[in-house]
């Protein structure tokens, strides 16, 4: 079983690559009517020399408390990150720095913003954000600066048991000599993994001319053809979904050792092959810190709904009439640091089977073919599950084999199994990442 949690502070930007069931709570801020004019604004820039991005979405009542993310084998895929976002849309967005040169950002999705041309941060010069949006209203940054600069010195992973007893692995940084203000730090992480579908099969099912409303029965052609794609051997992305902060009070900003960003239990299905991350570390302001360290507080407090009203947390953001309480979120002006590090499940548990599927994959057998859609004379109880024809045109199951033992309750010649089985696309991309080591 996929399954996650999650937690949201007003309207939290998600990124989730299955079905959900979702939790929601009401607020009750219905009666507030500037609640849902409140601008959510998630922007930073670095040093890096790139495309910048600027995310823009649109406060809701309600609040996600988590997600439970379970791939439901009977229900096609759908992206969840477009039911949970209000995007904004149509904005024009800027950055100007202190000697008037400014960076357009175009909307290259719903509610996310580019830059047009690359740019990056330099040191000694203050950045603004400006934001029109498409009702009119303006909202801008305060000038904002890089406060100095800390490389990684090493980015490892031990084997370990952590504070709860759990055996897994541990992601480690260490830091060395910084230059300016060091204090204080800000991580994210990007996860890469392998996956390989457990029951693919070099075929697979092709349907076409399929009629179920045809009498009196429903017409189609089913083959068994070789698969056109690669749908074996896939690779998952996961980012970073909570604020890592840590503060370098060491003297001379001389950087700390062996701080733990991540832990990968032992059983996590995304170490079962090829896992690697890629941990980004940012050296932020005292403001921004505070900023990330309230909304990380308010994140895991148990008093988050008594909490939430607009103004608890104050960023760097205001609207054209100076009110805070019309927007969240702070820009964030950056420099980074960041490492890359590949293992196996094998480099540290040899003896160890590899970690579960992420579903109880079973092999099944059914009817071919169903009763037509449009007969209407009388018709017994059916005691088999739905057709091949019918999950096979709805995307639901991949080829297994034929059906040389009769498996099933109602067995046909061929053997099928949860498209997520046998198809490694379901879970991700068939490209592999050019940064990729095996």
């Amino acid at each position: 079983m996929i399954k996650s949690k999650r937690f949201y502070i007003f309207l939290v930007f998600v990124g989730l690559l299955t079905v959900c069931c979702t939790e929601e709570v009401d607020l009750g801020l219905e009666n507030n009517a500037g609640v849902l004019d409140i601008l959510v604004v998630e922007a930073t820039i670095t040093n890096e020399f790139k495309n910048h991005r600027v995310n823009l979405s649109r406060m809701d009542t309600i609040l996600d408390t988590q997600i439970d993310s379970t791939f439901n084998p009977f229900t096609p895929v759908r992206d969840i990150d477009r039911d949970l976002v209000k995007y904004e849309r149509n904005a024009r967005v800027s950055v100007e720095n202190a000697i008037g040169t400014a960076y357009n950002f175009d909307e290259i999705s719903p509610g996310i913003y580019e830059s047009v041309e690359p740019f990056a941060a330099v040191e000694g010069q203050s950045y603004t954000l400006n934001i029109l949006t498409a009702d009119g209203k303006t909202y801008t940054s305060e000038p904002m600066v890089i406060e100095g600069f800390l490389d990684v010195d090493q980015l490892y992973a031990e084997r370990m048991t952590n504070n709860d007893g759990e055996e897994g692995i541990g992601i480690f940084i260490d830091n060395g000599q910084g230059s300016g203000s060091v204090n204080n730090l800000r991580f994210s992480y990007d996860e890469t993994y392998k996956i390989v579908a457990p029951f693919w099969d070099e075929s697979d099912f092709k349907l076409s001319n399929y009629d179920p409303c045809a009498l009196p029965v429903p017409t189609y052609e089913l083959e068994i053809v070789p698969r056109e794609t690669e749908q074996q051997v896939c690779y998952g992305n996961q980012v970073s979904n909570s604020i890592i902060l840590a503060e370098n009070n060491t003297v001379n900003s001389t950087g700390f050792n062996r701080y733990m960003i991540r832990f990968l239990d032992q059983d996590d299905f995304m170490i079962s092959h090829r896992y690697s991350i890629e941990v980004t570390q940012m050296v932020t302001g005292s403001e921004s810190f505070g900023f990330y360290e309230k909304l990380r507080n308010f994140s895991q407090s148990g008093n988050v709904f008594s909490q939430v009203q607009p103004g608890f947390i104050e960023g760097n953001i205001t609207s054209a009439n100076g009110d805070r309480d019309r927007v969240i979120g702070f820009f964030d002006v950056v420099s980074v640091s960041k490492e890359r590090i590949f293992f196996d499940y094998m480099d540290f548990f040899p003896d160890r089977d590899l970690p579960p599927y992420v579903f109880n994959c079973l092999e099944q057998s059914t009817n071919e073919s169903h009763v037509s859609y449009c007969y209407t004379g009388p018709q017994g109880p059916n005691p088999c599950p739905q057709s091949i024809i019918e999950q096979v045109n709805l995307g639901l199951i991949s080829y297994a084999g034929p059906n040389t033992e009769d498996i099933g309750p109602c067995p046909s010649e061929y053997i099928y199994v949860p498209r997520i089985c046998g198809d490694c696309t379901v879970l991700g991309s068939n490209v592999k990442p050019d940064f990729w080591i095996d």
